[in-house]
């Protein structure tokens, strides 16, 4: 172990140096910056990237010894980070629709990840992304009741509009906070999504009728987690501009990106009462088997919220990178943050 974590370290340098090559910085907080410590007074909400399900990583996630899928591993030196809010989300790319399992361009991987990410410490899943129907309607159903199997919130996609009317926008409580999500994709990768399941697409009356909604609902924040942008581009689009300053003119209060499978810029925009609201547009990958450049990690994102008033007073990141190391013939992948002072 602790020759694997001394390479681990040397390829996470060559990751960070990857990761900035482009010339832009993120800074390490981003919005109304202010000093804070972790009093009651605080709601901590982490946000992951892109949960891909490549065929390397359900064959290393299978155990020989006790005959299951294993995901545990993946999360390890990352367990405490998520755990560690009160609210942790992450974006399933990937849909949970049972035997056989199957990689791009149609993915499908075992239940047992969802255990590792429940075990991990997630509270929130996102489904609304380009291969939410990589299975058609069995495998968008398939995956709603195994996420409600082991007590996910989630968001994104749904069985017909019956059950999408009753828990969209998703409302969670937090310490005393109500905070609605939101989610939708531009897409389904020209699959046909199956009545009468429904998919949240980027459509700007569907996205006001959802926060308004989300006001009727008493929601002290309105965070949109949201699939868009142009695949591995370091740069967000103007389409991708336009929507976050329009979400954020609506009442959106944070804005998160992802799809790119790369990290993009962040930005704080304004509504025209001067209200600053803080975009990341795309928070890259979380687990995956991509090696193209800029593809093996992303951000984590940290959002600290007043319980009271709901504001979000600071946001803020740190880098993972998939170190994908072998065993017995095997591909393994750790996660590991890059930690800073």
């Amino acid at each position: 172990m602790k020759r694997a974590l001394i390479v681990s370290s040397l390829l996470l340098s060559f990751f960070v140096c990857d990761f900035f090559a482009e010339g832009f910085m993120l800074p390490t907080s981003i919005g109304m910056r202010k000093p804070f410590d972790e009093g009651d007074s605080l709601v901590t909400i982490v946000f992951a990237g892109d949960m891909m399900g490549h065929e390397g990583q359900y064959k290393a996630a299978w155990n020989d010894s006790t005959g299951r899928y294993e995901y545990d591993d993946c999360f390890r030196f990352v367990h405490d980070y998520v755990s560690g809010a009160d609210l942790a989300c992450v974006n399933l790319e990937v849909p949970i629709a049972g035997k056989p399992y199957s990689t791009y361009p149609q993915f499908c991987s075992p239940d047992e990840l969802l255990d590792g990410l429940k075990n991990a410490g997630f509270d929130v899943v996102f489904t609304a992304n380009n291969h939410v129907v990589d299975k058609g309607k069995r495998g968008l159903e398939r995956t709603i009741e195994q996420l409600r199997k082991r007590d996910f919130a989630f968001a994104g996609s749904y069985r017909d509009t019956v059950q999408r009317d009753s828990i969209y926008p998703l409302i969670v409580g937090v310490r005393g906070l109500r905070v609605a999500f939101l989610n939708c994709t531009y897409g389904t990768n020209g699959l046909p999504v199956t009545p009468p399941n429904v998919v949240n697409m980027i459509d700007t009356a569907d996205l006001h009728a959802a926060l308004r909604k989300a006001e009727e609902l008493h929601a002290d924040v309105k965070i949109i987690c949201i699939h868009w942008g142009n695949e591995y581009e370091l740069h967000s689009c103007v389409a991708q501009r336009s929507v976050a300053q329009w979400l954020a003119d609506n009442g959106a209060d944070l804005i998160i990106g992802g799809h790119p499978h790369v990290v993009q810029e962040a930005d704080t925009l304004y509504r025209k009462d001067g209200t600053p609201v803080v975009c990341y547009y795309s928070i890259g990958n979380y687990i995956s088997n991509q090696r193209k450049p800029h593809t093996n990690g992303g951000i984590m994102v940290r959002a600290t919220l007043n319980r009271y008033s709901g504001k979000v007073i600071a946001t803020s990141y740190l880098p993972s990178f998939v170190h994908r190391g072998t065993l017995d013939g095997k591909y393994q992948y750790y996660l590991i943050l890059l930690k800073y002072s």
